[in-house]
């Protein structure tokens, strides 16, 4: 029961000091997205992660370091590109995602012999998404960045510094742009 406990109270914690960009639901927040550069979604995917700085396939992705991934709305057979562009950011949302939670039967017979299984809470990544919108690319959804993958009371919402670090000369995010409204989709 204590991890549990201590789990909900740290991600109330994180999610507390993580503060610097706030859910506009869909207004304009201020914030842009500027693509400097092409970036390429593989055939049969969504995704295309940037970490350190470089574009990389799903693969070879490393979930214990600071990444960004960029998301279209439709897989295609082709590669898809992402041209530069200026995104609108219409909206900023905590993410808390765990990627896999294995919870075995426990039977009275492991617990007696000694063989328990560890029943602690799975490891999380806490980050954001930056749902995007532009009127000449309607097909990119979101740029989700992502802290390291970490046990929950390790875990971390990454940094504006990070979050730059990941997408090096790829892009940056900007805020004090003129407001554009951001419209209905």
């Amino acid at each position: 029961m204590k991890p549990v406990v201590l789990t909900l109270l740290s991600s109330l914690a994180l999610a507390g000091c993580s503060s610097w960009l706030p859910d506009y639901s869909d207004e304009d927040s201020g914030h842009r997205l500027i693509l400097h550069k092409p970036l390429t979604v593989s055939p049969g995917n969504a995704r295309v992660f940037l970490q350190q700085g470089k574009m990389l396939p799903s693969l070879a992705f490393n979930q214990y370091e600071i990444g960004c991934s960029f998301e279209v709305r439709n897989l295609s057979e082709q590669p898809q590109s992402i041209e530069a562009d200026t995104f609108v950011v219409n909206r900023v949302q905590h993410l808390v995602e765990e990627v896999a939670s294995w919870r075995p039967v426990v039977l009275a017979s492991l617990t007696l012999a000694g063989a328990e299984v560890d029943t602690s809470p799975p490891d999380i990544f806490l980050g954001y998404h930056f749902w995007l919108h532009s009127e000449q690319q309607p097909d990119v959804l979101r740029m989700t960045c992502r802290g390291a993958f970490a046990e929950p009371w390790e875990a971390e919402y990454p940094t504006l510094g990070e979050i730059a670090a990941a997408l090096g000369d790829y892009a940056s995010l900007e805020s004090g742009a003129q407001a554009i409204l951001p419209g209905s989709y």
